[in-house]
Parts: C-alpha cells; sequence; structure tokens
C-alpha cells in the first residue's frame, strides 16, 4: 500500500513541479534553521559534561559582605583547597588552578624561538583527577607532581616542537625559569569553560609551595564523593572559613563566606563570576531555542497554505479516486506520504546545506557546528522524529479537507475547496507576526549595541593602546616612556594594573579617620599619568604628581596614601565631592588622603552600574603601559612605538591591543544574538512570502473567473493587483498590532540587563513594518503580473 502510495505521490509531485519546489525550498530553509540553532543549544548546553562523574564536580566561589552589601568573586585563597581535602570529608580530590593572564602575559621560549602567551595557568597535581583529560603523553598522575613541571595542549606542543612526541620531555624557558614537559594533553574542547596551552605544576609557584588565605586568586574545584550531600558540605565551608579566617573577619569588619557551583552551570550562568572564559546566559538559549521552534512553524504553515492554494486541481482528482472505491483512510494516506516525500527531500537538502554552510554559521555563532552529532544514535532518532512531526503536522490538515470532498460536488464543480478560509488568514497572520517581530527584536539588539559602542565612557578610549609589562621591566618603564613620546609617536602613557575598559580588583573602605562608612570598592593601581593618558577629568582637587607616594611605601612606612575617589565613591561615603577633598579615610587598614575626585567613569560593561571606585598609585602591581597615541596617522605611529619598544625592550615582543577594540568584545555575546536575529529574520521573512503566495495564488484561483470577467469590462492591472491584495492589508494590519505589542514586551525584558540603556525609537516599529509590508507587496506584484498575463476568453471558455 505504501509503495503505491510513493509511485502515486511521486507522479503526482513530478506534475506540479512549481508546486513541489516551494515547498522544498521553505521546509529546507526552516529545517536548516531549526537545525543549526539547536546544534548550537547543544554545544553551549553540554558545556564541562565530558569529565567522568561531571554532576560531582562543583567551583568554589567566594562572597564577601560588608554593611549588608555582597560581592561575589570566582577566585579564592591558596589555601582553601589543601585545607578543605584535611577537614571536609565530602570531598573526594580538589585542585587550584591560577590563571596568570588575569595580571600578565609570559614570555616562553625553545631553542629556536619565543612567544608571548597569555593562556598560561598553574595547576596542581590533582588537576587530571578532578578533570579527566586525555593525556596523548606522559602520566596523569606525576606530570604535575613536582616543581617546574609543564603539560602543553597538542597544538601548542606542535607549535614549538613539530609533534607531541617530539616535545615530551624537552625543556621550555618561561621567563628565566627552565620548565620540563612532562606530558601532552589534547586541546581543551571549545565546551569546557577552561582555556589555556601551558599549565604548569603549582609548586613552582611561591603559594604553591606555602598556601596562604591571603590574597583571593585562585580557581578551586572540588569532586565530592558519591552520595555526599550538599549541606553538608556547605556546613563544613562555613565551619572552615570561621576557623582560618574569624578573627581577621571581626578584626577588619567584613564578613566572607564561600559558595559551590557545579561546573556545568558555569558557562551559563552569566558574566557576574568572571571565569577564564567569557560566559553566556542561558535565557539567549531559550531565545534561540523559541526562534527555531517559530521557524519550522512558519515553514509547516506554508505547507499549508500552499496546499489548500492547491486544492482546487485536485477536487478531480479526489472525486474520481472515491467513485471507484477509494476510502478516506487511503487518500488521507496517499496525501500524508506526499509530505513526508516533500519533507523527506527537504530534510536531505538541509543537511547538504548544514555542511556548505557550516564555516559562515561558525563564524557568526562562535560555536564549532558538530554535524557529526547528527549521525549519532541519538541524533538519526531525532532526525527521524523530526521528519515525522513536520510531515505529520504539515500535512494533517490538507490531508484532512482532501480526502473529506464529497466526490458528485467534486466532480460538478459545486464545492468551495480547501475550506477553513479564517484558519488559513490566521496562520498568515501568524506568519507575519513573527517576521516583523523578529525585525523589532533585531533594530532593538542593534538599537542597544550601537548605544554601548557610541556612548562616551567619561574618557577617551580612541587611539589608546595598550601593551603588556613585566615586572622586570621595571628600571626601563620610565626611559620607555619618555623615549615614546620624544618621537612624537605618543602625547601620553601610563601603567595601569587593568584597561579602563574592566577594572577587576577588590578593597574595602572600613569606619574609621573623617568617614563612618564601611563598603567594597574596586581599586584602580596606576602610576600618575594615569589620568592624563585616559582623558578622565578631574572635577575636584588635584591629579596625581610624580611626587606622590606610591601604596607600598606608604603602607611600609605607615604614611598617608594619596587617592583619587570617583564621584560615586563620594557619594557612598555621605559628602558632597567640594568637601570630600582633603579627608581622611581608611582603606583596607591603612590612612588614606583623599587628592581629588575623577568624574564618574565606566570601568565595566554597561550591564552594570558605576561603582565607588579608588584609585591610587602603585607600579608593582600594574601589568600594561597604556599609550595615547598622537593624532594623525596611526599606522606611522605605531611603527615608530615598535622601533622605539625593539630598542629599549628587545627581549619582548610589541604586541599591542587597542582599547576601543577590547571594549567591543565585552559584548560578543549581545553582537551574537544581533547577528543570529538579524539571519533568521530574513529566513521568517522568505519563508512567510512563499505562505503569502500560496494564499494569493489561492484567492487567485478561486477568483479567476471574476477577475477575467473585470478584464473583459476594462480592468487594469492595478485593478486585478487590489483586488488581490485587499485581504493581505487586513492581514499585515492585524499582524503589526501583534507585532507591536511584542516589540514592546521584548524591548522590555532585554533592557532589564543593562544599567544603562538607550529608549526604543518609534521608528524600529514603523520601520519593521514597512520592510515586511513592501517586501509582501512585491511578492503580490509578482502573482498579480501572472494572473493579469491570463487570457480571459480562455478562462471563461473554461468555464
Amino acid at each position: 500500500m505504501w509503495k503505491n502510495y510513493f509511485k502515486v505521490s511521486c507522479r503526482n509531485l513530478m506534475k506540479r513541479k512549481l508546486y513541489a519546489g516551494i515547498n522544498i525550498i521553505g521546509l529546507t530553509i526552516a529545517i536548516v534553521s531549526f537545525l543549526a540553532i539547536s546544534l548550537y543549544i547543544y554545544h553551549e548546553w553540554s558545556y564541562d559534561k565530558m569529565y567522568v562523574g561531571y554532576e560531582r564536580i562543583y567551583k568554589v566561589n567566594q562572597k564577601f559582605i560588608v554593611n549588608g552589601d555582597e560581592e561575589l568573586i570566582s577566585t579564592t585563597p591558596s589555601a582553601l583547597v589543601p585545607a578543605a581535602l584535611d577537614e571536609i570529608p565530602e570531598i573526594a580530590t580538589a585542585t587550584v588552578v591560577f590563571d596568570l593572564s588575569i595580571f600578565s602575559t609570559v614570555l616562553i621560549a625553545n631553542e629556536d624561538m619565543g612567544f608571548e602567551e597569555s593562556r598560561f595557568a598553574y595547576a596542581d597535581h590533582n588537576f587530571f583527577n578532578v578533570f579527566d583529560f586525555k593525556l596523548i603523553t606522559g602520566d596523569p598522575a606525576t606530570a604535575l607532581v613536582e616543581p617546574n613541571q609543564i603539560v602543553l595542549t597538542e597544538s601548542t606542543a606542535k607549535r614549538y616542537f613539530g609533534s607531541a612526541t617530539e616535545a615530551h620531555g624537552k625543556t621550555l624557558r618561561v621567563e628565566s625559569s627552565d620548565y620540563v614537559v612532562t606530558a601532552v594533553m589534547e586541546d581543551f574542547p571549545s565546551n569546557s569553560h577552561l582555556l589555556f596551552d601551558f599549565l604548569a605544576s603549582f609548586k613552582t609557584h611561591p603559594h604553591g609551595k606555602n598556601p596562604e588565605w591571603n590574597p583571593s586568586n585562585y580557581f578551586s574545584y572540588i569532586k565530592l564523593k558519591e552520595g555526599a550531600e550538599l549541606a553538608v558540605l556547605n556546613a563544613g565551608f562555613e565551619q572552615l572559613i570561621e576557623k582560618y579566617l574569624g578573627e581577621a573577619q571581626k578584626s577588619y569588619g567584613f564578613q566572607s563566606a564561600v559558595f559551590v557551583q557545579p561546573v556545568c552551570e558555569i558557562h551559563l550562568s552569566g558574566n557576574d563570576l568572571r571565569g577564564v572564559k567569557p560566559g553566556s546566559d542561558i535565557k539567549y538559549l531559550y531565545i534561540f531555542g523559541t526562534v527555531a521552534l517559530l521557524l519550522i512553524f512558519i515553514g509547516i504553515i506554508n505547507y499549508v497554505n500552499l496546499a489548500t492554494a492547491e486544492a482546487t486541481e485536485r477536487n478531480k482528482e479526489v472525486g474520481l479516486r472515491k467513485v471507484l472505491g477509494a476510502e478516506r483512510v487511503q487518500l488521507f494516506g496517499q496525501f500524508i506520504s506526499e509530505s513526508i516525500i516533500l519533507t523527506g527531500s527537504a530534510l536531505f537538502f538541509s543537511l547538504l546545506v548544514l555542511f556548505l554552510i557550516k564555516s559562515n554559521f561558525e563564524q557568526i555563532s562562535g560555536v564549532p557546528l558538530q554535524l557529526q552529532q547528527l549521525l549519532s544514535p541519538s541524533g538519526l532518532l531525532g532526525l527521524f522524529g523530526l521528519l515525522l512531526l513536520v510531515s505529520v503536522l504539515s500535512g494533517m490538515y490538507p490531508a484532512l479537507i482532501l480526502s473529506g470532498v464529497q466526490p458528485l460536488k467534486a466532480l460538478g464543480k459545486e464545492i468551495k475547496p480547501g475550506g477553513g478560509v479564517w484558519l488559513r488568514k490566521s496562520l498568515v497572520v501568524f506568519q507575519f507576526f513573527v517576521s516583523i517581530g523578529l525585525l523589532m527584536a533585531t533594530m532593538i539588539v542593534k538599537d542597544q549595541l550601537e548605544y554601548m559602542q557610541n556612548i562616551h565612557l567619561g574618557y577617551e578610549r580612541e587611539h589608546l593602546i595598550s601593551l603588556n609589562t613585566h615586572a622586570r621591566m621595571n628600571e626601563i618603564i620610565p626611559g620607555l616612556k619618555t623615549e615614546m613620546v620624544r618621537t612624537g609617536a605618543a602625547t601620553s602613557s601610563a601603567l595601569a594594573a587593568d584597561m579602563p575598559i574592566y577594572i577587576k580588583a577588590g578593597y574595602s573602605i572600613r569606619a574609621g579617620f573623617d568617614n563612618d562608612k564601611e563598603f567594597n570598592i574596586t581599586g584602580y593601581a596606576v602610576d600618575a599619568d594615569i589620568f592624563k593618558t585616559i582623558g578622565a577629568s578631574i572635577i575636584a582637587g588635584n591629579d596625581f604628581s610624580d611626587q606622590d607616594i606610591n601604596r607600598s611605601t606608604a603602607y611600609q612606612e605607615q604614611l598617608e596614601l594619596p587617592i583619587i575617589l570617583n564621584e560615586a565613591a563620594v557619594r557612598e561615603l555621605g559628602w558632597k565631592v567640594e568637601e570630600a577633598v582633603g579627608k581622611k579615610i581608611d582603606m583596607g587598614g591603612n590612612a588614606a588622603r583623599i587628592k581629588g575626585i575623577v568624574a564618574d567613569f565606566y570601568f565595566n560593561s554597561l550591564h552594570h552600574q558605576v561603582n565607588p571606585l579608588v584609585v591610587f598609585i602603585d607600579e608593582s602591581q600594574t601589568n600594561l603601559l597604556l599609550v595615547k597615541l598622537a593624532k594623525g596617522n596611526p599606522g606611522l605611529h605605531l611603527a615608530s612605538l615598535e622601533n622605539t619598544w625593539k630598542t629599549l625592550v628587545p627581549d619582548r615582543p610589541f604586541n599591542y591591543k587597542f582599547v576601543d577594540q577590547e571594549y567591543g568584545q565585552m559584548y560578543r555575546s549581545e553582537e551574537r544574538v544581533s547577528l543570529i536575529f538579524s539571519l533568521f529574520a530574513g529566513i521568517a521573512i522568505i519563508i512567510a512570502c512563499m505562505g503569502l503566495f500560496g494564499l494569493v495564488s489561492y484567492v487567485a484561483q478561486r477568483r479567476t473567473r471574476e477577475i477575467s470577467i473585470r478584464k473583459v469590462l476594462g480592468a487594469t492591472a492595478r485593478d486585478v493587483l487590489k483586488l488581490l491584495s485587499s485581504d493581505f492589508f487586513m492581514l499585515l494590519a492585524i499582524s503589526a498590532v501583534f507585532a507591536i505589542a511584542f516589540g514592546f514586551w521584548f524591548s522590555k525584558e532585554w533592557a532589564e540587563g543593562f544599567a544603562y540603556k538607550t529608549p526604543v525609537s518609534v521608528w524600529v516599529y514603523a520601520l519593521s513594518i514597512v520592510i515586511v509590508a513592501v517586501i509582501s507587496f512585491l511578492t503580490i506584484g509578482y502573482r498579480t503580473v501572472k494572473v493579469n498575463m491570463q487570457n480571459p476568453a480562455q478562462t471563461l471558455k473554461d468555464e
């Protein structure tokens, strides 16, 4: 029976090539979109689930509480893991990771070449017990046990030594120390939140040899024993913190606590807790999943509309089959088989298209398109389920309508074929609601991105570059800064702990001296030229000078540290800007004198408010040299700076970054959302126009006789266009109303994630509607031209 259905369906589809072609194209576009988004979601959802017992692996984070204000950080003291292993029986094993790139790059060389590397970390001997990455060479039990051992990733081993086997046992020079390559591991997978090229033994680091409870600069991971309870674990950590930090907390007037986070939830928890790799937000997966379902659904709607539009041509076929004895269930099976053939063809072409667009999609989404997942047993089962689901949903309504036609009426042309006019119109309304809604969402996201990119941050990030420095360059830095300005390539330069776009270090203001407030504050270690270099405005008091002492000297000699606060810090202290200058405050147990007030500037993502900031001189805590390029050709200035650098710092490469480009990288997730919305909004419009083509075709077929009579009586092409498009404008108006309501809701939801946002312009709504209306009008116009070309005499003769 199904063999016969297949043969007959193929013949029918071959006779109606345009109908079959449009359906296959529409379904192919919808399925490609659905599968691409599904693979993207699968990749993001699979983060850190490749480890054995991943559900028992947790990252330990820290919380500081001062006067009820909480500050969450992703790092902990180096002493936490050793103490937890000794005193909390629920923990099976644990490891410490120190990401050196938080502070600086490292210069690594073999006998032939050297590079400045950023993906360098220290890890203790338990690293491979917690994260069971595969080693190509070496023993995971001994690879990181002794000082000056190092593990390379496979691609890094090839870069330095040609192959993994050649690298094993060789020596690498890391700054001024030699490290022995004890193992080579596979590259970190794309769905791991860890991403390093080098893992050095933590025993090489001073805090690896002698763990301490300060500072909190280390990533800590634990793996629980099977059956361990989180409540017992949390209680154990509370006792641990009280035991080792209780006295310090009472003395310095703050509270601290640790909390655990499942390792498989790190990537999708947002970026509030900074990790090794930038994270994402789970809400984006829900958004993309919804878009994928909507695109499949409008593809199905497109099929239904085209099938019902073709119904008039199949009434005689259905009537004749019924007269010859065909049962309704047989006719139903016939039409469902056609749907299966069309959907199966679309699925086949979808897999080919996915293969062809693989690299383009990876570039847009930032994740690999793992097509091999579709060929796995679960993937093949999913494809089969998708085939059946789309086939049934697409073919169900047309099959029910056509198989229910009464044979005598069908053969006598007494039936109005297709039925369900309002259902079809409702489906078209939904299609255009999705199209307009996705366009609105795209424009809303783009407007916010443009606002963030163009907003004045309170300092000048344009023509500002960043160069990595190292502690051994301290003696060279003054001469380097002077020479850069002397050559005319730079107007100013300054040492800083971070780029001003994201300042990380945390400090505390304590009650004492002239203030009675306690709160957490962000600290920025710099040299005296920082504000001149970045162009921030001192609005009260004075800027730093070369005579100001640094924090290390002030601490050692118990002198007052000159500091500059931002306006947010002054407000937190309860003072006015004018009265704050000259006051004395307690900063982390040290006396500090407020020398000046800098206007608030954004030193974090615009997702967050401008928080209190204290700026102080401490060259020993800086990692970067910020250089303000002179006006003119940036290429010539960079070449001049490179010559100066190579002359004075010949042992380190001249690797620079533009601060404004790095600022743009902070919003990669939002840019990705914008690109994907743009892409799939266009796809939704294409599919919706196919659905509109089906509806117009249906109207034209139903009103062929009327159109022919009108043409005989003198109707022009414009009159025919007006006749065929009258219903469309009503449907578009209804779609626009729903889309505008969606746009208001989406703009509100999207804006909630930003402390600083731009209002949505009315043009966003108007332009989205106009774009869809114009494209749809062109679609109707094309179909009108085809109808207008028909000979009315021939049409009326057939009637």
